[in-house]
């Protein structure tokens, strides 16, 4: 899957709002389980740093998907793209998510 956007600007897959790991993995409560924050990233003095960094669409990511979403074939995501946030203080969840 080349369409993942992710929101989560300390994360240190994130480039330019996309994911750049190679393989992400969905939990059964739609956490995104990849997510890695970057403390370079935390600690920046510029807020939108991240903001200019350019958008990486040519990484091919895996997304493993233990949720029960219409989407999840055999465990893994089917979906054209996906969208990863944050979800409350701790959570980092896949918002593609419908349930099946």
């Amino acid at each position: 899957m080349k369409d993942i956007k992710c929101g989560l600007k300390e994360c240190k897959f994130n480039k330019g709002y996309c994911c750049c790991a190679k393989s992400i993995d969905v939990s059964t409560n739609t956490d995104c389980l990849t997510y890695s924050p970057d403390e370079k990233k935390r600690n920046s003095m510029f807020e939108a740093a991240a903001d200019f960094i350019p958008a990486n669409y040519s990484v091919d990511t895996s997304v493993a998907c233990n949720a029960k979403c219409i989407f999840n074939k055999d465990n893994r995501c089917v979906s054209n793209g996906i969208t990863v946030m944050n979800q409350g203080a701790h959570e980092v969840v896949c918002l593609t998510y419908v349930k099946d």
